[in-house]
């Protein structure tokens, strides 16, 4: 089974071919805008590396959110238009499990206890979610959430020791230190890898979870319809 795996939805641009859930090759680029351009092209690179066409593709991963809007935007409208054309299944992946996922593999121990994702949401707040390792399965112990940065406290547990993604200096800022001396901040990308996408989406297609018809996970209106809301009060 070999699926194509791509994420745009936060301040990257990664696509990733796996096949029967190995990675055969990742390409990852930092970039805060030209995703547009840039992924098709990317989606064609990885799969030439191996001497594959599109035509080969069982499945696609893409992240759903959260994330920014035009990135997720891109990012599912492509995949949407590959699947249909090639009639393969989509599969869906947030950007907080795929992070979460991509920590557990990195750090060591069994017995760490509980993940927090936190992305920087802007406007103050955080995106947010908790994780924890159940027989090698990554399961979430909270909903998605958008969370106000001077709440964030409430929503930690006692079982939450390590705290990984864009929002990070946030939290430091914000938490008291009674919570802060028993956590910990390790250095891991805060961005998706498509590498991991595609490897939860296997996993995924393989137990029978397979999203072929998904929504964007936004946990919260754009900006842009509070600037027209505003705009139109101040004409009338």
């Amino acid at each position: 089974m070999i699926i194509l795996a791509l994420d745009c939805a936060l301040s990257s641009c990664s696509v990733s071919v796996i096949k029967d859930g190995e990675v055969l090759s990742e390409i990852f680029e930092e970039r805060d805008r030209g995703q547009a351009e840039r992924l098709l092209p990317m989606c064609q690179e990885v799969c030439q590396r191996h001497s594959l066409t599109f035509d080969d593709l069982d499945g696609i991963a893409v992240t759903r959110g959260p994330g920014t809007f035009t990135g997720v935007r891109i990012g599912l409208a492509a995949a949407k238009g590959l699947a249909l054309a090639l009639h393969i299944p989509i599969i869906g992946v947030t950007t907080l499990e795929a992070v979460a996922r991509h920590s557990f593999d990195v750090l060591t121990g069994d017995d760490m206890g509980k993940i927090a994702v936190a992305h920087d949401a802007r406007r103050s707040e955080i995106y947010w979610q908790i994780f924890e390792k159940r027989d090698h399965a990554i399961v979430a112990c909270t909903e998605a959430l958008a969370v106000p940065l001077a709440d964030i406290a409430l929503h930690f547990s006692t079982a939450v020791s390590v705290v990984v993604g864009s929002g990070t200096e946030l939290i430091k800022s914000a938490l008291p230190k009674d919570i802060l001396e028993h956590l910990s901040f390790p250095d891991i990308s805060p961005e998706p890898r498509a590498a991991t996408v595609g490897q939860i989406a296997y996993e995924k297609i393989i137990s029978g979870d397979a999203i072929e018809s998904l929504a964007p996970l936004y946990l919260r209106a754009p900006d842009a319809i509070a600037a027209r809301a505003i705009t139109y009060a101040f004409q009338n």
